[in-house]
């Protein structure tokens, strides 16, 4: 019996949760809701990010610290730090990173 009126009250919750009050889309920037130029453009917004292939040509060290320049010059170590010097400077900005 105690599992009946559980699972009643769980299918209560959700139907009053569907059918309440309907979703509204925050008053923030999103994809339609703060567009900075003119109103029958699409506002973009562009994020700047980086990844490393681990594994596909380096391994983790040797891509962050730019070992192996034979296979690629790049070092993952200086992207960073490039990366956080520009946000220091620049608050508004914003950058991903995937892989750490």
């Amino acid at each position: 019996m105690c599992i009946i009126a559980y699972l009643a009250f769980i299918i209560f919750i959700v139907i009053t949760i569907c059918n309440g009050t309907p979703y509204q889309l925050p008053n923030s920037c999103g994809y339609n809701s703060c567009n900075l130029g003119k109103a029958d453009r699409l506002n973009v917004h562009l994020v700047a990010h980086t990844h490393d292939d681990v594994g596909w040509l380096k391994t983790v060290d040797q891509y962050f610290y730019g070992a192996r320049k034979d296979i690629r010059p790049e070092g993952v170590q200086y992207i960073i730090d490039s990366a956080i010097e520009s946000l220091l400077e620049n608050p508004d900005r914003r950058f991903i990173y995937v892989e750490i």
